[in-house]
């Protein structure tokens, strides 16, 4: 593989402000190669972007030591959707590519060539195992459709694409295959369960 390069004109947004209800404990905190999810998620992105926007419901995590802008939801308990609006608004630049903070096998490569396909308003992978709305990249343009949803309490973001305003472009698992050829970047830890899986698959995956 080559070095990975700078993305231009896109902003990094990490969600951050679920309730980790399923895990039973705070998903942000849990421990991962010697940091934690949270940090490896955000210093994965540094290697990309070079603006992170870190979503959290409130101003409850210290992260002085990452190269991140905190900022809440402008909307409150609007749940992911609300995250991603806020994380747009933020942006300084024209889109965003959004991940959730419990994704601890992020792959730069798969999201440098997520990022590097055509603009379109989304552009989101369509897995086997369904669409991956929060490992996606979004243009400003979404962010009024989003507010609308939210008035309306539609808080699927999957209920963006059916949008006929926005251009989308779904991106298949075939793409990757070749740099993440089980898919691993994809995967969400929600429980105890899936955290135990993570830990044990980890060691083979470097």
């Amino acid at each position: 593989m080559t070095d990975i390069q700078k993305l231009t004109d896109i902003s990094g947004v990490v969600l951050a402000g679920g309730k980790s209800l399923r895990m039973g404990k705070d998903k942000r905190t849990l421990e991962w190669g010697g940091t934690t999810f949270l940090d490896k998620v955000c210093l994965t992105l540094e290697e990309l972007f070079d603006e992170i926007i870190l979503v959290t419901a409130t101003d409850d995590y210290p992260c002085g030591h990452l190269p991140v802008r905190l900022v809440t939801d402008a909307i409150p308990n609007k749940g992911s959707l609300g995250g991603l609006f806020t994380g747009i608004q933020e942006a300084s630049h024209s889109s965003v590519f959004v991940v959730a903070c419990d994704m601890p096998f992020l792959n730069p490569f798969v999201i440098s060539r997520l990022c590097a396909l055509p603009e379109n308003d989304v552009v989101m992978p369509k897995l086997s195992i369904g669409y991956q709305p929060l490992h996606a990249r979004y243009s400003k343009r979404c962010s009024l459709i989003m507010e609308k949803m939210i008035q309306e309490g539609n808080l699927r973001i999957q209920s963006l694409i059916q949008d006929p305003s926005l251009s989308i472009q779904f991106v298949e698992e075939a793409l990757f295959h070749d740099i993440d050829p089980h898919g691993y970047s994809f995967l969400n830890i929600n429980t105890p369960a899936d955290y135990e899986f993570a830990r044990k698959a980890g060691p083979h995956l470097k």
